[in-house]
């Protein structure tokens, strides 16, 4: 029997076809615009399948492809996050990410499972702009980079109407962090991945609680595969285990330090560099879109190589970021070569594919 058959949306609760019929008139609504035929798509997979849901893996480190997860994976899911979170049925969520993904999915799962009374918005544009004054949502999941534009857009206005603010589905940079310190709103940086069912661990950025690590949630476990990368263990999913390319530090069974990609990492002079570990020091100080990665060179053994987003000649690309990243990296961290791209490549997702990209 399927389990997603009452849905509240905006105080409304709706039922079965009338899920539906409310999609739909959002689609009408916002004459089609893909944000809304992505949720109908969502919704009619729920509603009207076998409870059952097909999600595709980011592609950031190889082609995209589907994972299949059961009804009883979904509702764990959304249950662990509601205790984690402590929220309970009626309280107002905010879903302003996109429903082809699986953030935006498991949003819409939690409303069906735990009950939130949730509020649809697009996942473009400034979150503020979307929003009444009067609205209040004890929670919301969002990307960074929105996070980042409405405490540019009006901070005062986002500690009135926000509880508890979820982000995933990126790095946050250091500014950022440094932004919500003092922050009324609780914000918390999630790890987790699409084979996880979004979150397993979660890492407090501002308040008291304030860590560098992230904490498993429930009954997760970590340990490390023989290359030092995480395998997380998830007793609630019908995958028990999962092995990742990620780095860490890991300090006992239910925390952990993320220090990067294990197919990132640059060994320079003897010297192990990790580029998204440099990435969140120097997202603040540079004006351009860039990621650090590494090239062979014959007296260091890699290079560190830092490629730029930008239109601008490399010569005054050089000249910006020299000046931007003096005293900012330790000497062995400074890019010894410079790339400009002028468009990066990126996933269907927004994330940036690392590659020597040249212009």
């Amino acid at each position: 029997m399927n389990p997603f058959t009452h849905l509240t949306v905006d105080g409304v609760a709706l039922e079965g076809a009338a899920i539906l019929h409310w999609a739909e008139h959002l689609v009408e609504e916002h004459a089609g615009a893909p944000w809304t035929l992505e949720l109908r798509e969502a919704l009619h997979e729920l509603v009207t399948g076998d409870g059952t849901i097909v999600a595709h893996t980011s592609g950031t480190t190889g082609p995209p492809h589907p994972i299949r997860f059961t009804a009883n994976d979904l509702r764990a899911s959304a249950r662990l996050t509601g205790q984690t979170f402590r929220l309970h049925r009626g309280d107002r969520a905010l879903m302003c990410l996109g429903a082809s993904f699986i953030a935006g999915r498991m949003m819409l799962v939690r409303g069906f499972v735990v009950g939130l009374d949730l509020h649809v918005v697009g996942p473009s544009g400034g979150v503020l702009d979307h929003l009444r004054t009067q609205d209040r949502f004890r929670f919301a999941a969002m990307v960074p980079a929105q996070l980042h534009r409405a405490l540019q857009d009006d901070r005062s206005r986002l500690e009135r109407q926000f509880g508890a603010i979820l982000l995933g589905g990126g790095p946050v940079s250091r500014a950022l962090e440094e932004d919500v310190q003092g922050l009324s709103v609780e914000v918390v940086q999630g790890y987790g991945s699409t084979e996880t069912l979004t979150h397993v661990a979660l890492r407090p950025l501002n308040g008291p609680a304030r860590s560098d690590r992230y904490t498993a949630i429930g009954d997760i476990r970590f340990e490390l595969d023989a290359r030092d990368c995480l395998v997380v263990r998830t007793p609630h999913l019908s995958t028990v285990r999962h092995v990742t390319n990620d780095l860490v530090e890991l300090l006992d069974e239910r925390t952990f330090r993320w220090l990067g990609r294990a197919d990132n990492v640059i060994l320079t002079g003897g010297r192990k560099v990790h580029p998204e570990e440099l990435e969140l020091r120097t997202t603040g100080l540079l004006p351009f879109a860039h990621y650090f990665i590494g090239e062979p060179d014959d007296r260091l053994g890699q290079a560190v190589v830092l490629v730029v987003e930008s239109s601008m000649p490399l010569d005054e690309v050089e000249r910006e970021v020299r000046r931007c990243l003096t005293g900012a990296l330790a000497p062995h961290e400074m890019p010894r070569r410079i790339r400009v791209h002028g468009s990066f490549e990126r996933t269907s997702s927004g994330k940036v594919k690392r590659t020597a990209q040249e212009g």
